[in-house]
Parts: C-alpha cells; sequence; structure tokens
C-alpha cells in the first residue's frame, strides 16, 4: 500500500505500508546503483550463488548472536 504522509496510518505499521516521499527516493536510489554498478551486478542469481549469499548472512548472524541453522536470513 503506497500512502501519503497526511494519510500514514500508524496503527497498520506492522503492515508495512510506505510513504509515498520515501518510496520515491527508494527508486531513485535504485536507479542510480545500478547505474553506478551496472544492471549485471543485481542478479538474477542462480540457486548456487543463492545459497552461497544465504550461508553468508547465516553465518554473519550467528557471530552477532543468533542461533546457527535458523534458516531465516
Amino acid at each position: 500500500m503506497v500512502v501519503d504522509l497526511d494519510n500514514f496510518p500508524k496503527r497498520l505499521q506492522a503492515m508495512s505500508p510506505v510513504e509515498r516521499d520515501i518510496l520515491k527516493r527508494t527508486m531513485q536510489t535504485a536507479r542510480d546503483a545500478v547505474q553506478r554498478y551496472g544492471k549485471e551486478s543485481f542478479g538474477p542469481w542462480t540457486d548456487f550463488e543463492w545459497g552461497a549469499i544465504s550461508g553468508k548472512l547465516s553465518a554473519i548472524r550467528w557471530m552477532l548472536g543468533d542461533e546457527w541453522d535458523v534458516l531465516d536470513t
């Protein structure tokens, strides 16, 4: 759901509404990143590459104190 700041539902934050200006800035930042690093840097990746990324993120979370093999990274 995309809403204006004036209509941002404070009680529905758990449902993840997006404020229109934040969405606009996020999309511009994404375009800037693609222009800077190239579209090929952002996937799509193979299952092996996704597995490697997941493993690295899981290791980082474990080092920061999370349980091992939770698989919610």
